[in-house]
């Protein structure tokens, strides 16, 4: 995916672009009387990016590429991330996307680079006269986005991140990228390896546009953080947190807060999940117990081993070392072996709560750090679509015989669909009696199999966090709800050639900010319709207008009352039509029996249960959801394309047992 020719020179593995042996040519775009140069001067030296138009036909400069940290490989591998600090002796070519970080894809192909902290700056070229007649630059806005993809896959580049729509607004927007999956996540539980260094990395991103973006045109005081799905669940837990002061002013949360049970997870999980991976790539202490770094391997140790263990110092800093001696596609089979084990589960490697410390992000349960105001004070967009559980449900509303397997195995699949590990009797039949009417059937589960899975993983969650963050913040706080169907959509992806639609899916908000499913699905020869256009300068004109000055605004667009206040929302779009409306009641009814049924909840991790670490079966299933465990549920907000892989090896194993 990434095979292009770098117009780079690689020295001690740092990245550098330069131009060697031949004149720099500039791109010089004439607009008017007057020429521009995508060439800025920063701290560390020339930057050389590139030019292009937005949608509307404004000139944008693009700066590609452009690390801001030292590459993560060798001994700074699983380690927090160090700045960037050496400087270019010659102009730096951001002319191209770096690699994405190390990942999986939803095709199973393994792509990417450790060396992948770089960041993308998009600055539409703006100039205002000032009294003498002479042209200058005014500061702009910047919006920094993180990327979604269960902490596991995606980037920066512009088929996640294409900013063409955003251009037409007076925002400068920054991609960035971060370690994802073991790469990112990696965690011990113990003060030399806390954990969380995806998280960090977007920290350190944050720091390096407070140092750097001015000398692109941009405000440092006036910086946004932006993410979707579980990028949105990363800045949430950025945005409540005090350690994050200083670095950004305000924030856009869309289908992911961190509330959402697998915006993170405990500590001990990722810890478990570590030493297993460690196992399989033989960087554990020898012991009498064997290992296989196979594919598909079967993890000899006892299951009690990896909760009991407790490695001296001296034996986990001999297992750093092994770990960090690998080469980087020795972690592909530990990878592929947790995406197996936890067949339908899509969340392995995740932010987790750490011990305090110089560097520590999380360090309380984010609910803990809601209700006892620990969080930082700023102004906030928070917003869901929909139908979000179409993420997971349109893979078995397109598929007639994964609804005859559910159907029969109904228990145990609800156990992968919300994302639990574990679940009582009482928990199912409540669950049952409200969604299903007591009886799950065909057409009970065709009907409501979307709002069972949407309300658990994004709705619930989000509006949980309302309900504590607007009882204890004096910032205002904007809830939208997007329900605009328009022409493109993410259930796409299963529909076989022929758009379909099936509702507003998770990741249709985002379309038309960033247009991903325009380039996604181009073959369909589909485009934008007049509404679409509406709807698209509405919501970049409400974003923009929030990133500049904290309120979320746009032309004929009814004024948007703040949730804290009003207890009203935003419904963005009415069917195929792009109006927007004031409305008071979020799903109540819905609402009302999660609160109730999370009172009765215990989320405390110590009583989170585990299966053996063999292959899970029906058997297994059965008798956790029997024992009258506790409920703990870890969701990650999932892309349709990724949980169709997931979806596929689960009805493997529906075959296997069935």
């Amino acid at each position: 995916m990434y095979s292009r020719q770098p117009a780079f020179i690689m020295t001690d593995r740092s990245i550098y672009r330069y131009s060697f042996g031949v004149l720099m040519v500039f791109m010089i775009v004439v607009s008017g009387s007057h020429a521009y140069k995508a060439e800025v001067t920063t701290r560390f030296g020339q930057v050389q990016g590139s030019l292009s138009r937005s949608t509307r036909g404004r000139l944008v400069a693009h700066y590609l590429g452009i690390p801001f940290a030292q590459p993560p490989v060798d001994d700074l591998r699983f380690r927090s991330p160090r700045p960037w600090i050496r400087n270019w002796t010659e102009t730096f070519l951001a002319t191209e996307y770096a690699p994405v970080c190390v990942q999986v894809t939803e095709q199973g192909h393994f792509i990417g680079e450790e060396d992948c902290l770089y960041l993308n700056v998009y600055v539409p070229l703006i100039s205002e006269e000032n009294g003498d007649g002479y042209e200058e630059k005014r500061a702009l806005p910047v919006m920094v986005y993180v990327h979604g993809g269960m902490y596991a896959t995606n980037g920066g580049n512009d088929r996640q991140v294409p900013p063409e729509y955003m251009m037409d607004q007076d925002v400068i927007v920054v991609s960035i990228q971060y370690r994802l999956n073991i790469l990112g996540f990696f965690a011990t539980a113990t003060k030399h390896n806390p954990g969380n260094n995806g998280l960090k990395d977007i920290v350190m991103a944050l720091r390096w546009v407070q140092e750097n973006i001015r000398c692109f045109n941009g405000d440092p005081n006036i910086v946004t953080l932006w993410g979707h799905s579980a990028g949105a669940s990363a800045v949430h837990l950025l945005a409540i947190t005090n350690k994050t002061e200083g670095l950004f002013n305000r924030y856009i949360v869309q289908s992911g807060v961190a509330t959402s049970p697998t915006a993170w997870l405990p500590a001990h999980w990722i810890r478990k999940y570590s030493l297993v991976s460690a196992t399989l790539v033989g960087c554990l202490p020898e012991s009498e117990e064997e290992y296989t770094t196979t594919a598909q391997p079967n993890v000899t140790r006892e299951q009690e081993w990896y909760d009991e263990a407790e490695l001296s110092e001296e034996e986990e800093e001999e297992m750093m070392r092994c770990l960090r001696k690998l080469d980087v596609g020795s972690f592909r089979n530990t990878m592929d072996y947790h995406i197996v084990r936890w067949s339908g589960h899509c969340c392995i490697f995740a932010p987790t709560i750490e011990e305090e410390s110089d560097d520590a992000i999380v360090t309380v349960h984010p609910l803990t750090a809601i209700k006892q105001r620990l969080f930082r004070d700023i102004p906030a967009i928070i917003g869901v679509t929909k139908d979000e559980g179409l993420m997971k449900s349109i893979a078995i509303l397109t598929n007639p015989s994964a609804e005859d397997k559910i159907l029969n195995n109904f228990e145990m699949y609800l156990l992968y669909l919300l994302e639990y590990r574990a679940m009582s009797n009482d928990t199912l039949d409540a669950l049952t009696n409200f969604y299903f009417d007591g009886n799950v059937t065909l057409s009970t589960l065709r009907r409501n199999i979307t709002e069972i899975v949407g309300d658990a993983l994004v709705v619930w969650p989000t509006y949980e966090t309302l309900k504590y963050q607007s009882n204890v913040m004096n910032s205002s706080t904007y809830l939208y709800v997007f329900s605009y169907e328009g022409t493109f959509s993410a259930t796409f992806a299963f529909t076989e050639g022929v758009p379909r639609h099936f509702g507003v899916s998770h990741v249709d908000d985002l379309n038309y900010l960033l247009p991903i499913f325009n380039k996604e699905f181009e073959d369909y020869m589909l485009h934008n319709t007049e509404d679409d256009i509406t709807m698209i300068n509405i919501m970049t004109e409400m974003w923009a207008s929030f990133a500049t000055k904290g309120v979320p605004e746009a032309w004929r667009v009814t004024p948007w009352p703040d949730y804290k206040e009003s207890q009203k929302f935003l419904q963005i779009g009415v069917g195929k039509l792009p109006e927007m409306t004031i409305e008071s009641e979020f799903f109540p009814e819905r609402m009302a029996f999660w609160e109730e049924l999370s009172a009765n909840l215990t989320y405390d991790p110590a009583d989170d249960l585990y299966l053996p670490l063999k292959q899970r079966t029906i058997e297994d299933d059965e008798d956790v959801a029997s024992s009258g465990a506790s409920l703990r549920y870890d969701e990650i907000m999932i892309s349709s394309p990724t949980f169709h892989l997931l979806f596929t090896y689960f009805l493997s194993i529906l075959e296997r047992n069935c």
